[in-house]
């Protein structure tokens, strides 16, 4: 009795071995095909991207009627902007994006006749909209760094200012603002945190059958070079004076951006 159901036993585990590794022979990739590594494949489709950034300001050009301006500083300003884009292949892709630039204090030191009349101090800020184009280096990879450009036009706006004249009393400059041409140049690097891969696993027969990842997330960090126009305040009066026409003249700045971009696709 006690071998009988020893026999038995052996049987039923010899049969159940024989049923699973037929089962394992006809999935193909789970047993004897080994798994392909993931592949990296090219973006496509659309995207979104969210940034923010800090801006360095090259000392502008400032023009006053009748008179001349020197020694002007503007300072920086952090920006905040988003856009949307679409990959087109073969490396390139190209977004179009809406940036605001934040105040920047601006102070410039007013001349009349080879005599500094007063110091004139106000805000700029500007928002700015470019179509851009770029090329991604190591397509499909992990890191991928980037080049590009864009052209547009940026709002700039100057806030109201105050002259403080050198004879003790004290003047003010209005606010303005303009549209001007805008364009920029960039290079950074995107780094892909997660998604966008494509994965091989074994099917139910021999061929192995692709899954995506899913969506990719990138973070992307980035130079950018803009050049945004000019901008006239308003009045300025100061002691007597008024003059209309305050320019400030081809403003540029060097901008650092640090953002996330989500394929949609």
């Amino acid at each position: 009795m006690f071998n009988a159901h020893k026999i038995l036993i052996l049987g039923a585990a010899f049969v159940l071995g024989s049923v699973l590794s037929a089962s394992a022979a006809d999935l193909g990739g789970l047993k004897d095909e080994p798994i392909a590594a993931p592949a990296a494949t090219e973006p496509s489709g659309w995207y979104l991207r969210a940034d923010g950034g800090y801006a360095w300001y090259n000392n502008p050009g400032i023009t006053v009627e009748g008179f001349t301006a020197h020694d002007t500083d503007m300072g920086g300003a952090w920006s905040v902007g988003g856009g949307i884009g679409r990959y087109f292949g073969r490396g390139f892709r190209g977004d179009i994006t809406v940036d605001h630039l934040f105040d920047a204090s601006t102070e410039t030191t007013l001349c009349q006749c080879g005599t500094d009349v007063g110091d004139a101090k106000f805000n700029f800020s500007s928002t700015v909209v470019l179509a851009n184009l770029y090329y991604d280096l190591n397509r499909g990879g992990r890191f991928m760094p980037y080049i590009g450009g864009g052209i547009g036009f940026a709002h700039n706006e100057t806030s109201s200012g105050t002259i403080d004249p050198d004879c003790g009393c004290s003047g003010t400059i209005d606010g303005g603002s303009s549209n001007s041409f805008a364009a920029a140049g960039m290079a950074g690097f995107a780094w892909r945190l997660r998604g966008g891969e494509t994965r091989y696993v074994g099917g139910l027969k021999d061929e192995p059958v692709a899954v995506s990842s899913g969506n990719a997330l990138y973070l992307d960090v980035g130079y950018r070079f803009l050049y945004l126009g000019d901008v006239k305040t308003g009045a300025a009066d100061w002691s007597g004076n008024s003059v209309d026409d305050v320019k400030v003249k081809d403003v540029t700045a060097h901008q650092i951006r640090i953002g996330l971009r989500y394929d949609l696709n």
